[in-house]
This record gives C-alpha cells, structure tokens and sequence, in this order.
C-alpha cells in the first residue's frame, strides 16, 4: 500500500523481546533507522493489559473481538499502518509465548475468511527473528510460518524474513551479512 499524495508511510514493528537491548532490539532499531515515514516500536512483552483469545468466536460473525481492552488501540494502530514488522527472539522453534498470547487475538482477522469480508494484501510486512543456538537450517521455520500466516491475515505481503541465529556468539555489530540483509527490507518496505 502506497500513502495517498502528500502522506508519509506509517510502519508499526511489533516486537516480543523480554530484553530491552538485547538482539531482537537491535536488528528493530537498525531497521528502524532506516525506514522512511513514521515509525513506531510497540513491545508486546508481559502486556498485562490485554486478556488472552478465549475462542468464544464472537469475531467469527462481528468484525471485532469481544473482549474490550488496551488490544483495541493495538488493532487501530494495526489499521492505519500500511507496514507492519514482526520482530522477536526465538525460543526453542518459536516466538515467545507473552507475545503469542498478545497475537492470538488478531483471530478477528483471519475470522475475516469466514465473515466473508477478507481483505486483499494491499500492506508490506517483515520479519525480523533472532535465535541463540549455532545456526542450523529450520531454526526460524516455525515463527515463520506463525508470522506470515499473520501478516496475511493482517493484509500484508511479507517480505523476505531477516534472520539472525548464533547470537550467543556474535552480535549485530558483528554480522555485516544480516546488516546487509536489514538494508534489503528497508528498501523494500521503504519502495
């Protein structure tokens, strides 16, 4: 989605870190700086202030969810961005769990196939996902798939995700392959 004449664009990036400046901050901030337009980071991290998904299916005939809480300002801020950045550590295969428990409450957009009123991707997304273990080929398999499905849902084409694993090892400032590969989605998100 391009801004109509005369607008910035407006990226929201999500982030599930516990760690204020650990790596998942980071790769979010590197990016950050690179962005176009307004941007905004929102830690989804022990967010006591949102109750979790209680599958009543109330958004599966409304197009909103029930339960009525700091969430709601989560969803308009979702609506008036048109980039959207999920950013987290992985812990054994996955996002971490307060931040899944936030994400489940976006079923009122992917319940938007069974209302019938499924929006076309007309958004850009990203991925930024960074994970302690020694690099192997699946580790970031599965909060890939979690994410995309979520930007879909959200009506966001998600660009090519940015990992970073080993970072028991080596950090950002150490890894000029995974800066090289956060320019590349500045980019095109900023395109």
């Amino acid at each position: 989605m391009t801004p109509a004449a005369g607008q910035e664009h407006r990226t929201l990036i999500l982030t599930g870190s516990p760690r204020k400046k650990g790596h998942t901050a980071s790769m979010t901030d590197y990016l950050a700086q690179r962005l176009t337009g307004q941007t905004e980071i929102l830690s989804l991290d022990d967010r006591r202030d949102i109750r979790p998904c209680r599958d009543c299916r109330y958004c599966f005939t409304h197009g909103e969810c029930c339960i009525k809480d700091a969430m709601e300002e989560i969803c308009q801020k979702l609506e008036q961005a048109d980039r959207i950045v999920f950013a987290a550590p992985v812990y054994f295969y996955n996002i971490p769990g307060s931040m899944k428990s936030v994400l489940d409450r976006l079923q009122v957009y992917w319940a938007a196939v069974l209302r019938g009123d499924k929006k076309e991707p007309v958004k850009k997304g990203g991925l930024l996902l960074a994970g302690g273990a020694p690099e192997f080929p699946e580790q970031f398999t599965g909060s890939i798939q979690t994410l995309k499905c979520m930007l879909d849902d959200l009506g966001a084409v998600c660009e090519e995700p940015v990992t970073m694993g080993g970072t028991d090892k080596k950090g950002l400032s150490e890894r000029p392959d995974v800066q090289a590969r956060l320019k590349r989605l500045a980019d095109r998100l900023n395109a």
